[in-house]
């Protein structure tokens, strides 16, 4: 077992597709809640990640939530496209 103090990383793979993108962006919000990210900047990163998402137009989208220290980064990546945000978290 890993002597991190971080929670783990969370890897979401979805269709790219509107009903999925919602689904991300829900997955998001809670994941940034549950790694202690406060309501109003969990939500904030959870319709970060809907609208980034939305750009991209592969078929399927692939993220990577990685919480560090004082901060919760969700990158996305489908085909050649690549995009990220942020939130931040409590010391």
């Amino acid at each position: 077992m890993s002597d991190s103090s971080y929670p783990g990383d969370l890897r979401l793979s979805i269709p790219a597709d509107a009903v999925f993108i919602a689904v991300a962006r829900d997955v998001a919000t809670r994941f940034a809640e549950f790694v202690g990210a406060a309501p109003s900047a969990a939500a904030d990163l959870g319709a970060a990640v809907e609208r980034l998402a939305s750009h991209m137009h592969g078929r399927q989208i692939d993220f990577a939530m990685e919480p560090r220290a004082h901060l919760l980064t969700v990158r996305a990546h489908s085909g050649s496209a690549s995009e990220e945000a942020s939130c931040p978290l409590p010391d």
